[in-house]
């Protein structure tokens, strides 16, 4: 589990030859492999573990040329955790108190994912609104910077796991990004 708090130290800047980079996805298949091996207790200790680091992990969406590997591996944690909970047969074995901390390690994580992305937010808007004052260009430079800086992919696996409140959030979110493109939201 202490590898989870040391995402930003494997992670944190791309590898410069192709050997480090080769070792480095292989790092991130090998781990996100054992992932698919915990159990939900195992799970709940790794997501903590990356929301309470003193080193916050580099989230980047997946398939980012500054690198992935965090984001790959803490969304195999989100896809196996939806796996245990959603597969019949595994369902049954999870226990009520495995669940309840599960959802504690979840929420803490989802607080942590709505910050960055908020700020990353934040930060494409000002940074585009001093580069740009034509609106119409605006909408389609914050399309592309959401779609580059955005970690979409945790924020889609982590749906199974949020509860109403944090559903009504994340619409929030996306109408407020839908009208900064120019998109009309109802």
């Amino acid at each position: 589990m202490a590898f989870f708090c040391h995402l930003r130290f494997l992670f944190g800047v791309p590898p410069l030859d192709s050997s480090a980079a080769e070792s480095t996805i292989n790092l991130v298949k090998s781990i996100s492999s054992w992932i698919h091996s915990m159990d939900l207790n195992a799970l709940s200790a790794c997501l903590a573990a990356v929301v309470y680091s003193s080193e916050q992990p580099p989230l980047r969406p997946l398939g980012s040329s500054a690198g992935d590997g965090a984001s790959v591996i803490v969304k195999s944690v989100l896809d196996r955790a939806t796996e245990l909970l959603t597969d019949h047969d595994t369902a049954i074995s999870c226990s009520i108190p495995s669940c309840n901390v599960w959802q504690a390690s979840f929420n803490a994580f989802f607080g942590f994912v709505k910050k960055y992305c908020l700020s990353t937010y934040d930060s494409i808007m000002q940074s585009l609104t001093l580069q740009t004052p034509n609106a119409a260009v605006i909408g389609s430079e914050v399309t592309q910077a959401i779609i580059r800086d955005m970690t979409m992919g945790l924020l889609r696996s982590g749906l199974p796991h949020n509860n109403e409140h944090q559903r009504k959030l994340l619409l929030d979110f996306v109408r407020r990004t839908m009208v900064a493109t120019g998109y009309n939201c109802p």
